[in-house]
């Protein structure tokens, strides 16, 4: 009875020594030796309110009271902090004299990140000494070799690592308007950090200011006593975000897999200038690199890509993309059946919808890319086609992009200006058939190398070139037109009052800066020549007007408010927003008119036309206007007819100075060969007197 009594007393003395150690041992005084080392190691001032020995829940100790000051260059305040740091040991295997951790619990911790005004990270300084002088060369040791002992993990192995909830907070100030971003409720447990076993992980916290839960879940191992991981599974949740990474890391090599059903960009932690979601679907990624990363290696050259593929689907559209990207090369393909540009997720100026159908494109690029590379240089692409689909319209698209140089060539059967995606002020609707055109750009220049249509039943030739990155864009370029119905043309154009028919011809070459109206009037110059052939000038009677020009009375002309022409032709030249028309020739049965004149780009007129008539329509005329009876010349009537105004709305009138110089002449004659008979003696005063009479007559009519 007495041994048991004795015993129980030894248990209770042991119960209450335990309980009293936590007390009875002050780990307090110890902080004067530990705690200037870890400040130097930090290069941070620490703070330790209390450290003390537990027995509840379990054997260990406690840090409370944790801190660890800002650089005071950045701010002023704790860097990082934590409320308590609990390690709890194993009791046997203490008892047998060795320390087996059990348990690690960091609660509230706190941690700041800020990068300054200068764009300096207070990270940055972390650790950071002033260098010492180097001590003399010694021998180096040898280094420890990948298949050495993990003598870390050996020495923290743990059966639970954990924190209690948490806050990391990143403060940008380098930006004009400063911004911030935080991970709160954290929640961090890891398990199982043995040698041979496969430790699991949780990670859990939501990051403002998006309000987004983030979550991550995996099993690593197992540990063995090198870096290798025989394999690796990851499940990371974003939000409704979930992306799956697996693979493994053996002798150096890490290769993985990551894969995501689905991608909505609206889950996404970014703005982005989309007008509508976008999803990313059957993603899968495989990576491979080595590791450690080999020293020196540049960044392009650290992992590889070795198999992508995704589909991009925009509403109804999808876009398969695949590809590789190793050693700083990258290789894409995209292809799609069929992308409607009401789909896409930016905004269009376009007014009806448009269908790209047959997508196919190679792409090649270099990263990372070239600093100051133009863009045509930043990608190749070797091989692209498609086909633009516009109502009943088709336009079969091919190019390429290489060197720089960007070349595509465009051809279609038939386009209908109504299945255009574009407004157009066309009055009826123009059929554009067999459409070729090749194009090709470089660096700062665009060129239309070659292209060809029919168009309103004739044939138009074009090429030029148009100078980009400025406002005003030089260009220059050429156009021959044969064979074209100038009715239809016009009457699509839309002409109110004035409108002209024939099959014209023309030859132009331009050249300027800018599209806007200042900008034609004040650079576009150019010169060419024009033929219409057997047509009409509708709403406009040049007989017509030139008879009451010359208030012919009793004279019967044509009605017909047109002017019938076998030829008109015409060089002209274009400067400072004039057309300066030359060498003018309108041919027609009853007169021949040449001159010339402007044309503004504001249609406004200024023409001055030497209307010479038939021999028939001139004594027609002549017979019911007497100021044109003198006016004769070899029996034909040559008038000189003025048109100003504009282009629909013409004025006419004649050059009275001209004409009156002619009826000049015509009297000067007749008087010459009055006094010439006179001083021959062929006619006598009073035959001279009654020419006079005559004259006056035949000027003025009576």
């Amino acid at each position: 009875m007495k041994i048991l009594v004795g015993i129980g007393v030894v248990i209770l003395l042991l119960i209450v020594l335990i309980v009293a150690l936590p007390f009875l041992i002050d780990l307090n005084k110890y902080q004067d030796r530990y705690r200037p080392l870890i400040e130097e190691v930090l290069n941070r001032k620490v703070e330790l309110r209390d450290i003390r020995l537990t027995i509840w829940p379990r054997i260990g100790a406690r840090v409370g009271g944790f801190v660890v000051q800002d650089d005071p260059a950045f701010r002023t305040g704790p860097f990082a902090s934590l409320s308590s740091l609990d390690v709890g040991v194993k009791l046997l295997p203490l008892l047998k004299g060795t320390v087996e951790v059990e348990e690690i619990t960091l609660r509230d911790p706190v941690i700041t990140v800020l990068k300054n005004t200068q764009g300096q990270l207070n990270i940055s300084t972390l650790g950071a000494k002033t260098p010492a002088p180097p001590a003399p060369s010694k021998p180096e040791a040898p280094a420890q070799t990948p298949g050495s002992p993990l003598q870390i993990l050996a020495l923290f192995a743990v059966d639970r690592v954990s924190i209690d909830g948490g806050k990391l907070s990143y403060r940008d100030e380098s930006t004009p308007k400063p911004t911030e971003h935080t991970v709160n409720n954290l929640e961090f447990l890891l398990t199982s950090v043995h040698l041979g076993e496969s430790p699991t992980v949780h990670l859990g916290a939501t990051l403002q200011p998006y309000n987004l839960p983030v979550r991550l879940d995996g099993t690593f191992g197992p540990l063995v006593e090198t870096l290798d991981m025989k394999s690796f599974t990851f499940n990371l949740a974003l939000g409704k975000v979930a992306i799956g990474l697996k693979g493994r890391a053996v002798g150096g090599n890490l290769d993985a897999t990551i894969n995501a059903l689905q991608i909505d960009t609206a889950d996404l932690p970014l703005t982005l200038p989309l007008t509508k979601p976008v999803q990313i679907k059957d993603v899968h990624l495989t990576l491979h690199a080595l590791y450690p990363v080999p020293p020196d290696t540049p960044p392009a050259n650290q992992v590889d890509l070795t198999d992508l593929g995704l589909t991009l689907v925009m509403g109804g559209s999808a876009i398969n993309v695949k590809g590789t990207a190793a050693k700083g090369l990258a290789n894409l393909t995209a292809a799609s059946a069929s992308i409607n540009s009401a789909d896409l997720p930016v905004a269009t100026p376009l007014t009806k919808p448009v269908e790209l159908k047959d997508l196919h494109v190679n792409l090649r690029a270099k990263y990372p890319p070239k600093e100051g590379a133009a863009p045509l240089e930043l990608a190749e692409i070797p091989n692209l086609g498609l086909t633009v689909a516009m109502g009943s319209s088709r336009i079969e698209v091919k190019g390429t992009v290489l060197g720089g140089l960007a070349k595509i060539t465009a051809n279609s059967k038939l386009i209908n200006t109504t299945d255009l995606p574009i407004a157009l002020t066309l009055k009826k609707p123009v059929e554009v058939k067999d459409l070729q055109a090749a194009a090709e750009m470089k660096g700062q220049e665009a060129r239309l190398t070659n292209a060809s249509l029919q168009l309103f039943g004739g044939f138009v030739r074009t090429q030029g070139t148009l100078g980009l990155g400025t406002a005003t864009p030089p260009f220059n370029g050429t156009v021959s037109i044969q064979g074209l119905q100038l009715g239809p043309a016009l009457q699509a154009v839309g002409t109110d009052q004035v409108s002209m028919s024939g099959t014209a011809s023309a030859e132009l070459a331009v050249n300027g800066r800018g599209f806007t109206h200042p900008d034609l009037v004040k650079a576009l110059a150019g010169t060419g020549r024009v033929a219409v052939k057997e047509g009409k000038i509708e709403g406009i009677n040049l007989l017509q007007q030139a008879s009451m020009l010359l208030k012919v009375v009793g004279v019967s002309l044509d009605n017909v408010k047109a002017t019938a022409f076998s030829t008109i032709e015409s060089d002209f030249a274009i400067k400072q927003g004039l057309i300066a028309v030359q060498r003018l020739l309108i041919d027609s049965h009853d007169f021949q008119a040449t001159g010339g004149g402007t044309i503004g780009l504001d249609q406004s007129l200024d023409m001055k036309l030497n209307l010479n008539l038939s021999q028939a329509l001139s004594q027609k005329i002549a017979a019911g206007s007497p100021i044109a009876r003198v006016a004769l010349t070899g029996g034909r009537l040559a008038l000189p007819l003025l048109i100003t105004g504009s282009t629909q709305a013409p004025s006419y009138g004649l050059d009275t100075k001209m004409f009156a110089g002619k009826v000049k002449e015509q009297v000067k004659e007749k008087v010459k060969g009055a006094v010439g008979d006179l001083l021959k003696g062929s006619a006598k005063p009073d035959d001279l007197k009654q020419q006079g009479k005559d004259l006056l007559k035949g000027l003025f009519g009576r």
